[in-house]
C-alpha cells in the first residue's frame, strides 16, 4: 500500500526561489498515491511555470479564477485532509500571521477548517529567515497549530551557506504523513511539549577489529531520526545522538556524532540529566572486539579467530543513571518469542514504555522504509499497529509518549 495512498492534499507555492522544486514534490505526493490539488502565488510563477505545476495537478493562481464558482477556496479547504505550503515565503508567513488572504494559498489556507492541518516548509536566505518579525510570524503561527517545517542548512541562491534551504522531498511527505495521523497541534498538546527536552538515540555502532574493519549491523537509522523529527516539530527540544548513518541531520535539531557503543554511552550519560525524556532507538552492538588492532590485519591461508567481549548496555546504564521525573523508551528486536522477551526487557531495564519490532512480522525491522511496531505500555496493556512507514511509526510513538506524560502529570 502507498504511503498517502487516496489521501487529499492541496499543496500551496509562494515566492520563493525554491518554487522549481515544488513540481518534484507534488509528482512524489501522487506517486505515494496521494490526490492532489496545487495553489500558487503571482510571485511563485517568477521562479515556476503553471504549466509545469498543471502536469501534475489541477492549478489556481489567481483569488479569482475564470471557471470557479467566487467561493472555490471554501470547496477546496473542505475537501483537503491536509494543506502544504512549500516552499513558504516569508511574505506568506506574515500573512498568514495576520490573517491576510490575498493570494490562491493565503485564501486556501486561511480557510482550512480548524481540524484540518496546515504544514508550513519555510524557505528564504538566511538573513530573511533570522529577522525577528518571520520569527514572530512562525512563533505565533505555532501557536496557531501550524506544522512548522524548520528549513535546512545548506547552499543558498544568494551564494552563502546557511540556515534557509527547503528540506528534501522525503522530510516534507514524512511531515504531511505526520500531521495526517496527529491531526492540528492545539495549543494543548502544544503545552506538554514546549519545554521538554527530548534525548534521542539512533543508527548502529561500529566496533573496530583493526584501522579498517568494524562490526556492526543493518540499521539504517531512520527510525530514530524521524522520531526525533516527530517530537520537535510538537515543540519539544531535541538533541540526536546517532552512530554512522547516509541520512540528513534534521534542521533545528543538535546533533551528536559518534561510532562504538563506548562513545554513544559517553555522549548521551553528558546529555542524560539536561532531558526529560530519552528515546533509545539506537541499535548498540552486543559484542565489541577485545583487542582491536590499530593497523590492518593481512590475509592469511588460516582461520581467523576473533574474540569478542560484551559491549556496554547504553540502555541498562541510561536506567541505571535516571533523575526521578525522567521518562525512558526503549526498543526490542526480536526473532522469536518476541512477546515475552519484550515484556521481560520492558522490566528488566526498567523503561516507562517499550518498542517491539520482530523479523518474523515482515515490513519490519532494519533498512526498510517502514515498520510493524508494537508498544508496551506502563499499565502493562500492549497495543499493536499495522505496518505503516517509519515516520507513522514515529507519531504512534510520540503519542503515547504524550498520553504517558499527560497522565503521570512530569513537568518539564
Amino acid at each position: 500500500m502507498k504511503r498517502l495512498q487516496g489521501r487529499r492534499v492541496v499543496v500551496g507555492v509562494t515566492g520563493s526561489i525554491a518554487a522549481y522544486k515544488a513540481p518534484f514534490v507534488v509528482r512524489e505526493l501522487q506517486r505515494q498515491g496521494a490526490e492532489v490539488r496545487v495553489v500558487v502565488s503571482s510571485s511563485a510563477l517568477q521562479f515556476v511555470t503553471e504549466a509545469a505545476l498543471g502536469a501534475f495537478a489541477p492549478v489556481v493562481s489567481q483569488v479569482f479564477p475564470s471557471g470557479l464558482s467566487g467561493s472555490w477556496h471554501i470547496e477546496w479547504a473542505r475537501w483537503a485532509e491536509v494543506m502544504l505550503i512549500a516552499p513558504c515565503s516569508a511574505t506568506t508567513l506574515g500573512k498568514l500571521a495576520a490573517g491576510i488572504a490575498d493570494t490562491a494559498p493565503t485564501l486556501v489556507a486561511s480557510s482550512l477548517p480548524r481540524t484540518t492541518p496546515l504544514v508550513l516548509a519555510p524557505a528564504m536566505d538566511s538573513e530573511l529567515w533570522e529577522q525577528p518579525a518571520v520569527q514572530r510570524a512562525v512563533a505565533r503561527l505555532r501557536e496557531d497549530g501550524a506544522w512548522i517545517i524548520p528549513p535546512a542548512v545548506g547552499e543558498l541562491a544568494s551564494g552563502t551557506v546557511g540556515i534557509g534551504r527547503l528540506p528534501e522531498v522525503e522530510t516534507l511527505l514524512g511531515t504531511v504523513e505526520g500531521a495526517l495521523v496527529t491531526g492540528v497541534l492545539t495549543p494543548s498538546r502544544r503545552r506538554i511539549w514546549e519545554g521538554r527536552r527530548v534525548l534521542v538515540t539512533a543508527g548502529p555502532t561500529r566496533e573496530p577489529i583493526d584501522a579498517v574493519r568494524y562490526l556492526t549491523n543493518a540499521s539504517s537509522g531512520r527510525m530514530g531520526y524521524v522520531i526525533a523529527e516527530a517530537v520537535r516539530d510538537r515543540g519539544a527540544s531535541v538533541v540526536l545522538v546517532s552512530g554512522p548513518t547516509n541520512l540528513s541531520v534534521p534542521a533545528g535539531i543538535e546533533f551528536q556524532s559518534v561510532e562504538t557503543a563506548e562513545q554513544m554511552l559517553a555522549t548521551v550519560v553528558q546529555w542524560q540529566e539536561w532531558a526529560d525524556v530519552i528515546i533509545a532507538a539506537a541499535a548498540v552492538a552486543d559484542y565489541t572486539p577485545v583487542e582491536p588492532q590499530a593497523g590492518k590485519i593481512k590475509r592469511s591461508e588460516g582461520e581467523f579467530l576473533l574474540r569478542l567481549r560484551p559491549a556496554v548496555d547504553v540502555l541498562a546504564n541510561l536506567s541505571a543513571r535516571r533523575r526521578a521525573g525522567q521518562m525512558l523508551v526503549g526498543f526490542a528486536l526480536e526473532v522469536e518469542a518476541e512477546w515475552v522477551a519484550a515484556e521481560q526487557k520492558r522490566q528488566s531495564k526498567g523503561v516507562d514504555l517499550l518498542v517491539l519490532n520482530c523479523l518474523r512480522w515482515g515490513r519490519s525491522g532494519f533498512g526498510g522504509e517502514e515498520n510493524t511496531i508494537a508498544l508496551f505500555l506502563p499499565d502493562g496493556r500492549i497495543r499493536m499497529f499495522p505496518p505503516r512507514s517509519k515516520r507513522v511509526c514515529a507519531e504512534w510513538i510520540a503519542n503515547a509518549i504524550e498520553e504517558f506524560l499527560q497522565s503521570t502529570q512530569l513537568l518539564p
